[in-house]
């Protein structure tokens, strides 16, 4: 039987140090988890990427002052592609929404309207206020106009 060597213990001593090191190193990686992303500048995947419906005119009377006057609205903005982490740059998003016009307001866009336009594709949250059997025609910079319920579909996108 042979007797194990003096550098053979100090092989194995090392050996099993290591595989402790790595042992603790993975738990407390694992503890830290949901910590390192942040430490390493990525998104909370826990927060949402997209808002809620939002109703407020205001904004999209500034962004297409050629609506005006806006009877209602309703908008949403999402993150126009999936998150890596690292980031690779900033989150570019897509404002959707449907505008209710005047009228008035929907006969002068329609005027000068191009062919009419293959039907958008319309997040989930928004399809509740479209109109029913839209007939969509471009009038110009990402709108969309359904003359019979005079609403305007606009993507934008930053």
């Amino acid at each position: 039987m042979r007797r194990v060597t003096r550098p053979a213990k100090i092989a194995l001593l090392i050996t099993a140090a290591l595989s402790a090191c790595v042992i603790a190193a993975c738990g407390v990686a694992l503890a830290l988890r949901d910590w390192v992303p942040g430490l390493i500048g990525c998104a909370d995947p826990a927060r949402p990427t997209k808002t809620a419906v939002l109703t407020a005119t205001v904004r999209i009377e500034q962004m297409y002052p050629e609506l005006k006057p806006i009877r209602s609205v309703h908008w949403q903005e999402h993150e126009a592609r999936a998150r890596s982490c690292p980031e690779i740059g900033p989150m570019d998003y897509e404002m959707n929404g449907f505008a209710v016009i005047t009228a008035d307001r929907a006969a002068a866009l329609s005027a000068a309207t191009q062919s009419p336009a293959s039907a958008p594709d319309i997040p989930a949250d928004l399809r509740p206020f479209a109109p029913a059997d839209p007939h969509w025609q471009p009038i110009g910079d990402g709108l969309l106009l359904d003359h019979e319920s005079a609403t305007v579909y606009f993507t934008h996108g930053t």
